[in-house]
């Protein structure tokens, strides 16, 4: 997959993590009862956290990946001008 497709699904994954807490009275699960309203509690706190790391995440292999190849075909430039 392209690298910028990948920056891109990152970004979104990023603002969709922040948009879980901006937008949570949109999000709102179907109420449990007792023992399980613990664990609704903790899995809707949390997915919004998981999705912003994960998009964090891509976004930054990403843009290293992007850092690569400027740095790689910075070089082979050098190297194609040695040569003549």
């Amino acid at each position: 997959m392209n690298t910028i497709v990948k920056l891109i699904i990152g970004l979104l994954i990023t603002l969709s993590g922040i948009a879980w807490y901006v937008f949570h009275s949109s999000f709102e699960m179907a109420g449990l009862m007792d023992s399980l309203f613990s664990l609704k509690v903790l899995l809707s706190g949390s997915i919004g956290m998981v999705l912003i790391l994960t998009g964090l995440l891509i976004m930054w292999v990403e843009l290293e990946e992007l850092k690569d190849e400027k740095l790689e075909k910075k070089t082979e430039g050098n190297k194609k001008t040695k040569k003549k």
